[in-house]
């Protein structure tokens, strides 16, 4: 079968037919992709059966992988892999307990010096119900600013920092352990608020909920009513892709133009189990 890809109706979100995580993309494959992913921001690759070595090959046949930094959500002789999940003795949750809990938006690796430019997140596990990941486009939110907000987006610089998570952590009460992983030093950077994607030069807002935790030159309290704000326009419903997985989904997305966010499930009586690849960006952020 020739690779298909199909756009939902959102404003994001697409749908590849005709190749699976199996094997390698060849390079024709890995332009087309490429071009799918910064059009339509995130791509579904159902019905998966992929090894763990599999799914590294084929995130790396689009660039260099970033390692997984902390040891206890690594997959054992596959540093590339991130496990996402509340399985083991060291869960890795990012969402609220409640039902209506606050969710934490971002873009992965924000905090880092090393940021990501894509994910790809495959599902081996999932709850009955809950847990899905939400994206929101940021080119959208971008371009439905009026144009003085538009210019002052332009000229901010945010500091971004594993801080806000870990507060996010303990503030929902979610998995001790995860909280304790976040404490590992990982000195704050600095990123534009605004960026121009790479392959387009098409601005999107970049930045995250909790992970962003000052404005540069501004007043803290200014700084995080400012960002409040902006989650709440950035991420609204019409900007959105929900995503409800399925066992053998795989979805791979661009850090560069999405926020997403995970929402609740019951993590006592249901299990969520996924790996994570995660390209590192290889263009500077401006």
């Amino acid at each position: 079968m020739a690779l298909k890809i199909t756009p939902y109706e959102t404003v994001i979100g697409a749908r590849v037919e005709g190749l699976g995580l199996t094997a390698p993309p060849d390079l024709a494959e890995v332009h087309a992709l490429e071009a799918a992913l910064e059009l339509h921001g995130v791509l579904l690759f159902r019905d998966q059966r992929a090894s763990p070595a599999q799914q590294v090959a084929f995130t790396g046949a689009f660039g260099p992988l970033a390692p997984t930094e902390e040891a206890d959500a690594r997959l054992p002789d596959q540093p590339e892999i991130f496990v996402v999940g509340n399985v083991g003795d060291h869960p890795v949750i990012f969402s609220s307990p409640e039902p209506d809990g606050p969710l934490e938006w971002h873009t992965d690796h924000s905090h880092r010096k090393e940021a990501a430019r894509a994910s790809l997140l495959y599902a081996l596990e999932v709850p009955p119900a809950g847990g899905d990941t939400l994206f929101a486009c940021m080119y959208s939110a971008y371009d439905s600013l009026p144009p003085k907000r538009q210019a002052l987006c332009d000229g901010l610089r945010l500091i971004h920092s594993a801080s806000g998570l870990r507060d996010f952590i303990e503030e929902q009460g979610i998995a001790p352990t995860a909280a304790k992983r976040t404490t590992v030093p990982d000195p704050p950077v600095e990123r534009p608020l605004v960026r121009r994607h790479p392959l387009t030069g098409r601005k999107a807002l970049y930045f995250g909920s909790r992970v962003s935790v000052a404005i540069v030159g501004w007043p803290d309290n200014d700084a995080r009513a400012f960002i409040a704000e902006l989650t709440e326009h950035a991420c609204q419903e019409a900007f959105q892709y929900r995503h409800s997985w399925r066992a053998g989904d795989a979805l791979f997305w661009d850090n560069r133009r999405l926020l997403h966010a995970g929402t609740p499930y019951d993590t006592q009586g249901t299990v969520r189990l996924m790996h994570r690849t995660t390209l590192r960006e290889t263009e500077p952020i401006r």
